[in-house]
């Protein structure tokens, strides 16, 4: 089928990221797929708000905001979205009585944000270096209304879509999503066949991180040794 990119149905936008780029936050990242751009800077482990304050673990608080307006409904399930999956990957047993606060930003959405977002809170965590359990990876698909499957859809075939799906995975994409969110009427097969693709896709979107963040350390160490 044609795109109106010219992608074929199951081909991801261009990745790109950039770690580090906010040089206040304790970790950054700004993670793209084609015109989808989030930034994404975690701060913490710091001090909690005595009402916030966990003796056992460290607190998580998302914030988004939206690339034009006020956030709104959307962006504050988004928001949900990011803390319920991070509380459970961040070991945050290892820093009772703290706060780790990820704050994103969506710089340009044509789709897929939701997934983008969650890229780039996993990538701003791993340069704050806050330990996680796993790296997480999401990805979207889109079941348009003659029934084509495809993958990465842009804001203009998300709309026009009949279901939109988002899944998000750790490094073992075998061992099931981290996190589903399944929008719009679709059948069994349909919501199946968008869990492979998406499960496919997260494991290149992962290996591409991992390329990212392997790079920066190379880099670092490369200009502590020329010092």
């Amino acid at each position: 089928m044609t795109r109106p990119d010219r992608r074929d149905a199951g081909q991801i936008r261009a990745l790109h990221c950039v770690l580090g780029q906010l040089s206040r936050a304790d970790g950054s990242a700004q993670f793209a797929a084609g015109d989808s751009s989030v930034l994404c800077g975690v701060y913490g482990p710091v001090d909690v708000r005595v009402y916030d304050e966990k003796l056992d673990r460290a607190h998580i608080e998302v914030k988004l905001r939206p690339a034009t307006g006020l956030p709104n409904t959307k962006d504050k399930w988004t928001e949900s979205v990011i803390r319920s999956t991070f509380e459970r990957e961040i070991l945050c047993h290892l820093h009772p009585r703290t706060l780790v606060q990820i704050n994103v930003q969506v710089r340009q959405d044509d789709g897929a944000v939701e997934a983008a977002a969650i890229n780039a809170a996993t990538l701003a965590l791993v340069d704050a270096g806050i330990p996680l359990r796993t790296m997480v990876a999401a990805a979207t698909c889109a079941v348009l209304p003659g029934g084509a499957i495809v993958v990465d859809p842009t804001l203009e075939e998300a709309a026009g879509a009949q279901s939109v799906h988002t899944f998000a995975f750790g490094g073992d994409t075998a061992g099931g999503p981290l996190h589903v969110d399944s929008r719009g009427d679709f059948a069994m097969d349909e919501y199946n066949a968008c869990y492979d693709i998406c499960a496919t896709t997260a494991e290149r979107v992962l290996a591409f991180m991992r390329s990212a963040v392997e790079g920066k350390i190379a880099k670092e160490a490369l200009l502590v040794g020329a010092s």
